[in-house]
């Protein structure tokens, strides 16, 4: 039976775990996340859940421990740390990583709001989630599978991350079987053979896109609309304005005032 060492966060991370625990062919040796007191802006934690089940999981901080023992598989969802190279050469089958964004179109941070704001320019409607193989260089390893999310011109960026949530789950379903039968690694395909654009987003891409000048929301384009969808995202800061000295936060479906 495969061991697999799971790194993870968000809701996302909860359902993945969940799944693997109850996988008869599947040994979860170890469960890395966030501290109990971590701040987070999601709902559901990891750590309880693992605590639920019966693991004890280690901080972020206490990763380097994964090396102690052998494992067949590192798994990171939304793990939040890069990983070193003494790390992702641990496991005896592989390190995977559960992208939420199509590979190799889009790598790095802020990739629904970024792919809201390109979608119509590039005339690519729809958002990936891709299982690759982890490497040194941040979302470059070779491609397991991909599953793929309808953009409508309706979403916002935390719609779009809703939906692509369950086409993730839909990939990891899928390939559980060839990872409890150590074949998931004859399924690889560098990201080389895939064609189209590529952009890196990193953490700070956003800074700076959110302020909008009164005189803008005027013209009423279908560009600023875009862009006003694609930072909606809650419970994270939106697109704002400032009308007679107050700030106006802007949503795809209104404004509200700024409240400390």
């Amino acid at each position: 039976m495969p061991t697999l060492a799971l790194l993870a966060s968000h809701p996302l991370g909860v359902r993945c775990l969940d799944r693997l625990h109850d996988h008869p062919d599947i040994e979860v040796t170890a469960v890395v996340t966030y501290d109990t007191d971590a701040e987070t802006w999601w709902d559901g934690s990891v750590r309880d859940r693992a605590l639920e089940l019966g693991y004890e999981p280690l901080s972020r901080d206490e990763i380097d421990r994964l090396t102690e023992t052998p494992v067949d598989y590192l798994l990171s969802v939304y793990y939040p740390d890069i990983l070193d190279e003494p790390l992702l050469d641990h496991p005896d089958e592989l390190p995977l990583n559960l992208h939420q964004a199509e590979l190799p179109r889009y790598r790095g941070s802020n990739v629904f709001t970024h792919s809201i704001l390109n979608a119509r320019e590039d005339d690519y409607w729809r958002h990936g989630t891709t299982l690759h193989v982890m490497e040194p260089s941040v979302d470059s390893g070779a491609i397991i599978d991909r599953r793929f999310a309808e953009i409508r011109e309706t979403d916002t960026a935390r719609s779009l991350y809703e939906r692509v949530c369950e086409a993730s789950i839909d990939l990891f379903e899928a390939w559980l079987p060839a990872i409890a039968d150590r074949t998931v690694a004859e399924h690889q395909t560098p990201q080389s053979a895939f064609d189209g654009p590529r952009y890196f987003y990193a953490k700070d891409s956003l800074d700076g896109r959110k302020a909008i000048d009164p005189e803008r929301l005027a013209e009423g384009d279908t560009e600023l609309y875009d862009r006003i969808r694609a930072l909606d995202f809650p419970p994270h800061e939106p697109a704002w304005t400032t009308v007679a000295g107050e700030r106006l936060y802007l949503t795809r479906d209104g404004y509200r005032r700024y409240r400390q």
